[in-house]
């Protein structure tokens, strides 16, 4: 421990120790030698948050004035967020972000992907083998296979994540082998977990790639056209998921057929979002099952839209931080004709829609990327050739 705490890797070790528990705890793993994994989890949690800290207190004398400002502004209302609402995704990435000053993102994602290229199938094998379960559920009449993971979306959401990482690290050099991977990934994605979400953002992603391979080379106002493009849909897919959720889409047949078509996402967030209101500052929202009993509630409730989630949970403050940060960092990307980056920042913000893990960097690790905003690491920096 104490040749961590020395390294100048300690990020890179705090890191990899978060992601890596992040995705065993992410599997039907029950724990070992009598532990349970939830045990284990929190415990690595800690030692995580201790090491974050002390790289933030060795960066201390580091940063500028604007840094700091922009930390401690940013830091009070996701802490309080965080307390008040019992949920600690967006405190989490806001403390890897805090830590990252002299870090390099595109290294910490280059770990990540190595560790969930051996880690998802290790996960498959050790299912395979019986070691861990496969939680199998029924859906539309249609198996839907978790093979080693807590449920089937989560094993379609590391799929998307490797998928995305592995264009993002080849991105000087896409070739066939890589819109093949695409492909066999949304072929994989459908036959065993059968998520929908990810497999439309998978083909949505490989539109956008054939797209930005023609556009390669063209005109620089075609590549101006495509981000704005970019930003203007995410912009879109925050804004029209709080108003279908606001809206009561029952009234309307079309939105009422979208809504069943997209599993009720915002009729049921219109019902979270009826029984608490919108907060200042965040609130706890009972919507798991034994969330549920604890309030007293016998309502079934879920609330898997990302923006609606971030806005009950963690309050208007919060909601338009990120909201706005996240645009921000968009046309950041864009001003750096950083084009992979903003293509996979509007993919997390359509897979949004449908999930929460837009907002949780242990899901969405190009959050990670929010370090080159607030330390201004492009500027003048190592741009990206035109083109994805």
């Amino acid at each position: 421990m104490e040749k961590i705490i020395k390294s100048k890797n300690l990020y890179m070790v705090t890191f990899s120790l978060w992601f890596g528990m992040e995705l065993l705890y992410s599997t039907t793993w029950k724990g070992v030698m009598g532990i349970p994994a939830g045990v284990i989890n929190g415990a690595v949690n800690v030692v995580v948050l201790m090491l974050l800290m002390l790289q933030i207190v060795r960066l201390a004398r580091t940063y500028s004035k604007r840094e700091l400002f922009l930390i401690a502004g940013i830091s009070v209302p996701i802490v309080i967020a965080a307390f008040l609402s019992g949920n600690k995704s967006l405190l989490a990435a806001w403390m890897f972000l805090a830590a990252a000053k002299n870090e390099d993102m595109d290294r910490a994602l280059h770990m990540a992907y190595r560790m969930l290229l051996f880690g998802i199938p290790a996960v498959f094998l050790l299912c395979f083998f019986g070691f861990i379960e496969d939680n199998v559920l029924i859906m539309r009449q249609v198996q839907r296979y978790s093979l080693g993971f807590v449920h089937p979306n989560t094993l379609g959401m590391r799929i998307f994540q490797l998928i995305l990482c592995h264009c993002y690290i080849h991105r000087e050099r896409l070739g066939v082998i890589h819109y093949l991977s695409v492909v066999f990934a949304v072929l994989f994605v459908y036959k065993f977990p059968n998520s929908q979400t990810v497999c439309i953002c998978l083909l949505f992603f490989l539109f956008l790639l054939l797209l930005s391979r023609f556009l390669s080379g063209r005109k620089r106002n075609l590549w101006g056209i495509y981000a704005k493009c970019l930003v203007a849909g995410a912009v879109l897919a925050n804004v029209a998921s709080l108003f279908l959720s606001f809206f009561d889409v029952s009234r309307n047949p079309v939105l009422a057929h979208l809504n069943v078509w997209m599993s009720s996402r915002f009729a049921c967030a219109n019902r979270v979002w009826a029984l608490y209101g919108v907060s200042f500052l965040g609130q706890k929202i009972y919507v798991s099952e034994e969330e549920r009993k604890l309030a007293g509630i016998t309502e079934k409730l879920w609330l898997d839209n990302a923006y609606m989630s971030i806005l009950l949970r963690h309050g208007i403050v919060t909601f338009l931080l990120f909201s706005i940060g996240y645009v921000w960092l968009m046309k950041y990307a864009a001003a750096q004709k950083k084009y992979m980056l903003l293509t996979v920042l509007f993919l997390f913000a359509v897979y949004g829609i449908m999930e929460t893990g837009m907002y949780a960097i242990g899901q969405n690790l190009f959050l990670l990327f929010f370090a080159d905003l607030i330390y201004r690491k492009g500027d003048g920096g190592c741009y990206e050739k035109n083109h994805l």
